[in-house]
């Protein structure tokens, strides 16, 4: 199994956080802890007279992402659409998409709503499928977000946390049984269900000026925790150790978060990317959005490197998953 093909698409319109920081600070409201948790300096938005949608914008990074690897359309067996903001229910954004791009007849195409896991989990369900089909060997996943129409601009953590973006990526089934989706546990806490809710009230009661409400109280802590408490054994059972990870791809939500588990595990920070600060959060994305980022301006991974990824939802669900590459 491979994941070689990646591609960032986001609006033009860059927000400097600087503004957001200001705002808050005349309200009395001290942004300084939050800057310091998250790390933000940057977000993509989709200005408000754009028609941008969290489609159109999948749609664009789905061409990317094929444009640039060469892979025809054609090749394409599965389409996965990840978003908490798809611009349709019935049917399903995948569907729009494979019309977009006039897939094949013989697609699989479905929706993921995961929250800020749900890349991760179409990777897991995805590397499954393909690894179990006599057919299938190519599948394009889309993660795409426009959380700037649900977000409280009135909230100094949602005002200064998400942006709209896109992000595609290519899974191929290369008949290689030792790369690709090695192992997976997941760990979900739902009594945090309440903590970030949209639409607040349900779709029985749902206004279209509602925005989702955020309680500080949710922080990605038990998440943290799940990870410091079980990576060693993780690790352990895969036959692993920490030192022959070659990069970790951790949620890009909050730097704090990242840093304590580094600290923790006294890993090098050369091995663990960081880019919400210049590009913001990218939800479901982000952990992908690191891989990208990293063999961009870094280096690019080989072939047998390993790669841990630590990621999670709002909920709360949270993962771990190894993955040779």
């Amino acid at each position: 199994m491979r994941l070689s093909h990646t591609y960032f698409y986001h609006p033009e319109y860059a927000e400097n956080n600087e503004s957001v920081i200001q705002h808050f600070e005349k309200q009395g409201i001290s942004m300084q802890k939050i800057q310091n948790a998250l790390g933000r300096k940057n977000r993509f938005i989709v200005p408000g007279e754009s028609e941008e949608t969290s489609l159109s914008m999948g749609i664009e990074a789905a061409k990317g992402v094929l444009g640039e690897s060469k892979i025809s359309i054609s090749d394409i067996d599965i389409i996965v659409f990840v978003s908490n903001t798809p611009e349709h229910q019935i049917p399903c954004d995948a569907i729009q998409i494979h019309y977009a791009l006039e897939g094949k007849p013989e697609t699989l195409c479905y929706d993921i709503n995961a929250n800020c896991i749900g890349g991760f989990i179409a990777l897991d369900q995805v590397s499954r499928y393909l690894a179990s089909s006599e057919s299938a060997q190519k599948a394009l996943i889309i993660c795409a977000e426009k959380m700037s129409r649900v977000l409280d601009p009135q909230n100094p953590i949602t005002a200064f946390c998400l942006s709209d973006s896109s992000f595609a990526f290519i899974i191929e089934d290369n008949g290689n049984a030792a790369s690709g989706l090695i192992d997976v546990l997941y760990h979900t806490d739902s009594s945090f269900c309440n903590t970030v809710l949209y639409p607040p009230n349900g779709h029985s009661c749902h206004n279209l000026q509602d925005k989702a409400p955020w309680d500080r109280i949710f922080d990605g802590m038990g998440s943290v925790d799940f990870a410091l408490d079980h990576i060693s054994n993780f690790l352990k059972r895969n036959h692993t150790t920490i030192e022959q990870i070659d990069l970790f791809l951790f949620s890009q939500f909050s730097i704090k978060n990242i840093n304590i588990i580094m600290e923790s595990l006294h890993l090098p920070a050369k091995k663990v990317p960081f880019y919400s600060e210049e590009l913001g959060y990218t939800g479901a994305s982000s952990p992908f959005l690191a891989l990208h980022q990293y063999q961009k301006k870094v280096n690019r991974l080989q072939k047998g490197d390993s790669v841990l990824i630590w990621t999670l939802g709002t909920g709360y669900q949270a993962g771990l998953m190894l993955w040779k590459y």
